[in-house]
C-alpha cells in the first residue's frame, strides 16, 4: 500500500498546494468537476510516470517527470481559474514553491532521525496553513493579479534553480551524494529560497496595494479639480448671459417680432437650463461623471434624467465608479447619438437601494441589431480587437465587489441593470 502511494503522493501535494492558491481567484463554470477531474487525471498520470521512473532509474525520465508536473500545474490553474495564462503560471509557481517548502521541513525531520508518518502529515498541514495565511491569502487579496513577464523572470528563475538542485540531490549520482548533516543544511537553504520567492511576491503586492491607494487619492485630487472647472464653467457661461441680459432688457422689451423673442427666450431658458447639470449627489466622482454627461447630453440635443444617490457608493474605489458610470454612459449616449428621431435620443440612469441591495439602471433607445455572447453584447464598433471591453469592465467591476449584471434589449429599449449587495450595518 506504501509503494502505491509513494507514486502519486507528490501529485496530491502539489494539488492540495495549487487548490490553495484557487480559493481567492476568480472561478471558471463548473469548478469543482474541473477540479476533480483534472486532479483524477493527474493521479493516474503520475501513477504510471513514476512506475516509468522506476524502471529507468535517474535518467531523462526524471527530469521529464518533475518538468511535465510543473508544465502540468499550470494548465490546472488555467483550467479551473478564469484568468489569462500567464496569471495561471504565476499562481502554479507560487503553489509549487509552498509545496517544495514542506518537502523540505519534511526531509529535514527525517534527517533529524523522524520516523512517525502522522508528523510528517502534521508537518505539511502546518506548513501549508501558514503560507496559505501568510502569502496564497495576501497574492490574491483585493483585486486580481497582475503579473508582467519582467516580474516573473527572476521568481521562475529561483524555482528552476531549486527545482534543478533538488532533483540532483535525490538522484543518487556521484558528486550529489552529501553527509546527513550537509543534507539538512542544503533543505535549510532550499527551503529558504522557496520562501523568499513568496515573501517577495507579497511583498510586491503590498506595495501594489498602498500605490493604487495613492493613485486614488490623486485621482480624488484631480477629480476635485476638474468639478471645480465644470461648475466654473456652467457659472460662467450663467454670469456672462445675465450680464448680456442686463444690457438688452431695454431691447427686448421693444422687440416686436415674435419669433426673434421666442428664439432669444429659448436661447436663454437653454443656457439658464445648463445650470442644472451641476449636480450633487454626495459622491465627488460621480458628481463630476454626471455633470460632464450632463453637460454632453444638453449640447447634443439628448433628453437626460437621472436619480441617484451617491452617498451609497462609499464603499467603492473611485476608479471602480469612474470605470463603472463612465462605461455604461458613454455606451448609451453613444446608441442615441445614431437615432435621429428626438424623442428617442433619450438616456436615463436611476440608483437606488433595495433590500440592502444597490440597484443601478441605465436605459436608452437604440436602432442598431445586438448580438449577444456569453450574455453582453458584442461591440457595434468595426474593429472589436480595440473595442467592447467597457461592459467586461462594467462586469468584471460588478463581481468584485460581489455583484452581478443583466443586460436586455425589448423593444429597442437597451437595459443595463447592476446589483451590488451590501453589508449589513
Amino acid at each position: 500500500m506504501m509503494e502505491q502511494w509513494e507514486k502519486i503522493s507528490y501529485i496530491v501535494q502539489l494539488i492540495a498546494a495549487c487548490v490553495l492558491f484557487m480559493v481567492h481567484c476568480r472561478k471558471r463554470t463548473k469548478f469543482v468537476p474541473r477540479v476533480l477531474g483534472c486532479s483524477g487525471a493527474f493521479v493516474l498520470l503520475s501513477y504510471w510516470a513514476n512506475s516509468m521512473v522506476q524502471q529507468h532509474g535517474f535518467s531523462v525520465w526524471t527530469v521529464m517527470y518533475w518538468a511535465v508536473f510543473l508544465v502540468a500545474c499550470v494548465f490546472f490553474m488555467y483550467l479551473c481559474l478564469d484568468m489569462e495564462l500567464l496569471q495561471a503560471a504565476y499562481c502554479a509557481v507560487c503553489a509549487c514553491a509552498m509545496q517544495h517548502v514542506a518537502f523540505d521541513v519534511n526531509e529535514i525531520y527525517l534527517g533529524l532521525g523522524g520516523i512517525s508518518r502522522l508528523v510528517q502529515v502534521l508537518l505539511y498541514i502546518i506548513v501549508y496553513f501558514l503560507f496559505y495565511r501568510l502569502f496564497a491569502k495576501k497574492i490574491h487579496e483585493r483585486g486580481e493579479i497582475r503579473v508582467s513577464l519582467e516580474s516573473m523572470f527572476p521568481m521562475v528563475t529561483i524555482i528552476i534553480i531549486v527545482w534543478i538542485l533538488s532533483v540532483l540531490e535525490n538522484s543518487g549520482l556521484n558528486g550529489f551524494q552529501a553527509e546527513a548533516g550537509s543534507r539538512i543544511f542544503y533543505r535549510v537553504i532550499d527551503g529558504l529560497c522557496c520562501y523568499y520567492v513568496l515573501w517577495v511576491q507579497a511583498n510586491q503586492k503590498e506595495k501594489l496595494i498602498l500605490k493604487q491607494e495613492l493613485d486614488g487619492i490623486n485621482t480624488a485630487w484631480m477629480l476635485q479639480k476638474e468639478q471645480y472647472v465644470i461648475k466654473q464653467e456652467i457659472i460662467d457661461n450663467i454670469n456672462r448671459k445675465c450680464h448680456d441680459l442686463k444690457h438688452q432688457l431695454q431691447a427686448l422689451r421693444q422687440m416686436t417680432n415674435e419669433e426673434e423673442k421666442e428664439a432669444y427666450f429659448n436661447e436663454m431658458e437653454h443656457d439658464i437650463m445648463i445650470y442644472d447639470t451641476a449636480v450633487n449627489t454626495g459622491n465627488k466622482a460621480l458628481d463630476v461623471i454626471l455633470m460632464d454627461k450632463g453637460l454632453f447630453c444638453k449640447n447634443h440635443d439628448i433628453q437626460w434624467t437621472c436619480m441617484a444617490d451617491g452617498s451609497c457608493l462609499s464603499f467603492m474605489r473611485i476608479e471602480d465608479i469612474y470605470a463603472i458610470f463612465g462605461n455604461a454612459l458613454d455606451n448609451a449616449i453613444t446608441a442615441v447619438m445614431a437615432i435621429r428621431e428626438r424623442d428617442k435620443r433619450v438616456v436615463g440612469l436611476k440608483m437606488i437601494m433595495q433590500n440592502n441591495i444597490l440597484v443601478i439602471q441605465v436605459q436608452n433607445y437604440y436602432e442598431t441589431t445586438l448580438h449577444f455572447e456569453q450574455g453582453l453584447p458584442v461591440t457595434t464598433k468595426g474593429n472589436r480587437k480595440e473595442h467592447g471591453y467597457g461592459m467586461k469592465s462594467i462586469r468584471y467591476i460588478a463581481e468584485k465587489y460581489g455583484g452581478t449584471i443583466t443586460v436586455n434589449g425589448q423593444n429597442q429599449v437597451f437595459t443595463l441593470q447592476i446589483l451590488i449587495p451590501l453589508e449589513k450595518g
